[in-house]
């Protein structure tokens, strides 16, 4: 891989006012399209020859996001090429779904390939994009984008000197329910936002095919940057037509040396006050609050169809699209950047629409301490244990 000079100011700092410009420029759009595509328009965009994509990853990923709308297109068994560093993963996957095209080394992939899929885990994903957008192939990256903002940075900057387009799968950003509440509170509907609370919790289910989730903290860290991808970007979103960035107060968190499987955040944008919740050990309520001046918009953190809004005592539900499953917004999304791919599209949003959302949580990670777990700093052996493993672990452990 060629090397990448980080860029002197961070890319996605911009003008305030352009960004927010360009957040409705895109809401308008997906409102205008029906968050789908309906009938005839799906069959056409089906017929045309897939470009020659590349998969790097072939665990979960793979299989559930790219290759179950990758294979609706004509020529997809020869147009892609599925590479993992374990060549028997590679060829599972690729006798699944019918590919003719498998390796373990993406560095031997054809010149002329059109764009790549990193679905590799976390700490893979800047070198691996890095190395596409430099040859001028556009690049769709599972989230999280990456694990800091200078990997952002040095992303970004790499796509613009190739002239290729990154883009993330924050495929919530798709969720009509999600977009409504976006225009609504860009709109300053209902006065100035006071306060959003949001829960996300349940037991890890992913069927990752390797262990990085929970084994190396150096490389996926844990929930929060799990959950936290699509969460942060959200408050990142809702809270764009701010003048002020959020910034982290506090942040809890339940590692002790190794991946935190536990965090609460709390962040303030100018009066707005943001609490957030994450578990992967039991499940939480799983729900949004928007506390506004004069309502509350609520609902279900998954339920992309419906929102609920409270004024003066009185709740209502309010229904903004008709039910579809949390893949197919990740199905959309892919489809979107094939047809950016294929020049026909403009993508829904970028990797840098989804950049701050990098930065904060990179700084809730740098303030976290240990909850107030009394059940340890009660037990006379802490202090041995703080003696022993001093500088092995990270500084707030015990704190």
């Amino acid at each position: 891989m060629r090397p990448i000079l980080a860029c002197q100011t961070m890319l996605f700092s911009a003008d305030g006012a352009s960004l927010e410009r360009a957040y409705r420029i895109r809401l308008e759009t997906l409102c205008k399209k029906g968050f789908q595509l309906m009938g005839s328009a799906v069959e056409k965009r089906y017929e045309s020859t897939l470009p020659k994509i590349a998969i790097i990853g072939c665990g979960a990923a793979a299989r559930e996001f790219c290759l179950p709308v990758l294979n609706r297109y004509r020529g997809f068994r020869n147009s892609v090429w599925l590479v993992d560093l374990s060549g028997p993963q590679a060829k599972s996957l690729a006798s699944e779904f019918g590919v003719e095209n498998y390796g373990s080394d993406y560095s031997c992939l054809p010149d002329d390939l059109a764009a790549a899929f990193i679905t590799t885990p976390h700490h893979l994903h800047a070198e691996q994009a890095i190395h596409f957008l430099n040859q001028g192939q556009s690049v769709f990256v599972e989230k999280p984008l990456a694990m800091s903002a200078l990997e952002v940075t040095n992303m970004i900057a790499a796509a613009e000197a190739g002239r290729a387009t990154l883009m993330v799968n924050n495929c919530r950003r798709l969720f009509p329910s999600y977009c409504a509440i976006a225009s609504k509170l860009h709109a300053t509907e209902f006065g100035n936002i006071r306060a959003i609370r949001i829960c996300d919790g349940s037991p890890f289910e992913w069927k990752s095919v390797s262990d990085f989730y929970l084994k190396h903290a150096d490389q996926a860290k844990g929930v929060f940057l799990d959950r936290g991808a699509h969460t942060l970007d959200l408050i990142c979103w809702w809270l764009s037509s701010f003048n002020e960035t959020p910034q982290v107060v506090e942040a809890l968190w339940d590692a002790m040396g190794g991946q935190e499987a536990s965090m609460d955040v709390q962040l303030t944008c100018g009066s707005t006050v943001v609490e957030l919740a994450f578990s992967r050990l039991f499940k939480l309520q799983n729900r949004y609050t928007v506390e506004c001046d004069t309502a509350t918009i609520s609902g279900r953190l998954f339920n992309p169809t419906s929102i609920e809004i409270t004024r003066q005592g009185k709740r209502q539900v309010v229904h903004v699209a008709k039910p579809r499953g949390y893949h197919e917004h990740a199905w959309q999304l892919i489809d979107n950047f094939i047809g950016v791919v294929r020049q026909t599209e403009e993508p829904f949003f970028k990797a840098i629409d989804v950049a701050p959302s990098i930065s904060l949580i990179e700084e809730a990670y740098r303030k976290a301490n240990a909850f107030d777990m009394p059940w340890y700093s009660s037990d006379p052996n802490i202090p041995w244990l703080r003696q022993q493993f001093s500088g092995q672990l990270s500084h707030n452990v015990f704190k």
